[in-house]
């Protein structure tokens, strides 16, 4: 009998946990099921590339996949929606009518934006998560001046970079007292904030009681006014589908190391999912490009018959003016020195150690050198630090070096 695979959530997890499949010899039938009318896309460009391209009429191309694949590889994409999942009975209900009945089910449901309590809900307040949001957003722009942006987290500074480059005036009001506390060292944190002064960004800290009203030309804070606001507090865990269907959540839908939850046969990846990582098994959710595509890729590999152990570096990329900033590492893993290696005009690579352990990095138009410790890392291999602070030591003669002294490969990665 032809077994049916049903994914929850046609985003990227969604559209490459069904590639997946395929590529891992499941022959099934496999039905992807999103409630959003555009075919799976990535979502980093939205705050980005969407919102500064010329090109008003195709400002847009980060689809997950050509549209022959869904038709060559006989995957079944449909805009609708799931109310209900009967995990006894392995039956989804269809907001547009019918039931399916499945064999495995894979929740890539992702994440919505949070929203600001006592916040406007009118013509000039925005939020952005979908392809949606961005384009009415980038409506907006072209005729606008000024903006708010509350948040300053990445979402928030990476819209902010987007706007000053389309020549508004932004102001980041913040409710914290610094930049991104819990995921950058302080003097990174110092120097990000300096970036967006210089080009012309203002911010207010400790900005976490705001009386925001939009009015007919736009958004009053405080004594400002603003042409528009946008939001970016973070989001909340698309979990409330599993959560009804009985299956265990905790700010996001609670899996194992093979992306199982705890219903029968139903799996669940990406943004959605808090799942076991480390040593120590810690309870993490990651809201990243890499978490969604290669958890779905795990969940996918477990459905179609591997045995596959997920457990991820955490990588994360934003991109701000000039700047490509990536991170490898949880950012609030427990450092005890960093060591900073500058190089060329606007590139620099910041180390974080724990007990001679490279466990967080950080590099400034330096991707490369990310990938050249990225193993160090994987194996908490113990570092020369003096050797690590010597620019004149490439770095990947020092993970040679650093690996030949060191036997074992623990090769859980995906």
């Amino acid at each position: 009998m032809t077994q049916t695979v049903l994914i929850i959530g046609a985003g990227q997890a969604g559209a490459r946990a069904a590639e997946a499949l395929r590529t891992h010899g499941f022959e099934g039938r496999i039905v992807l099921v999103g409630d959003e009318r555009h075919a799976p896309y990535e979502r980093p460009p939205l705050s980005k590339d969407v919102l500064v391209a010329q090109d008003d009429d195709d400002c847009f191309d980060s689809w997950v996949h050509a549209a022959a694949l869904y038709a060559d590889a006989r995957i079944e994409w449909s805009n609708d929606r799931v109310l209900a999942l009967d995990t006894q009975r392995h039956i989804a209900t269809l907001e547009r009518g019918g039931e399916l009945r499945y064999d495995h089910c894979l929740l890539t449901t992702g994440g919505r934006a949070r929203r600001l309590p006592n916040a406007p809900e009118g013509p000039h307040t925005f939020y952005l998560r979908t392809l949606d949001d961005a384009m009415r957003l980038r409506a907006r722009l072209a005729t606008a001046r000024s903006v708010a942006v509350i948040g300053g987290g990445f979402l928030g500074l990476e819209f902010a970079s987007s706007a000053r480059t389309r020549g508004l005036d932004v102001s980041v009001f913040e409710s914290a007292s610094s930049l991104l506390s819990r995921a950058l060292p302080p003097m990174f944190s110092e120097r990000l904030r300096m970036k967006h002064e210089t080009h012309g960004v203002r911010f207010v800290f400790d900005a976490a009681q705001l009386h925001i009203a939009e009015h007919a030309s736009g958004v009053q804070i405080g004594e400002a006014h603003f042409d528009l606001c946008v939001i970016a507090i973070g989001q909340v865990p698309n979990d409330d589908i599993a959560r009804d269907a009985g299956i265990a959540t905790n700010n996001g839908i609670s899996v194992d190391r093979h992306c199982r939850t705890s219903a029968a046969d139903v799996y669940a990846a990406g943004d959605c999912t808090r799942f076991p990582y480390g040593a120590n098994d810690r309870a993490t959710r990651l809201e990243s490009w890499q978490n969604a595509q290669e958890q779905a890729i795990a969940a996918a590999r477990n459905i179609a018959g591997d045995a596959v152990t997920y457990a991820p570096t955490p990588w994360f990329w934003t991109d701000q003016y000039d700047w490509n900033i990536q991170m490898l590492g949880l950012p609030d893993s427990a450092v005890d020195r960093w060591i900073e290696r500058a190089g060329a005009e606007g590139k620099t690579l910041l180390l974080g150690l724990s007990d001679g352990v490279i466990v967080q990095a950080l590099a400034i138009n330096q991707g490369g050198e990310l990938r050249a410790i990225r193993r160090l890392v994987e194996e908490a291999v113990p570092v020369d630090a003096a050797m690590l602070a010597d620019p004149t030591v490439k770095l990947r003669q020092l993970e040679r070096l650093t690996r030949s002294t060191h036997s074992g490969d623990q090769g859980v990665l995906v």
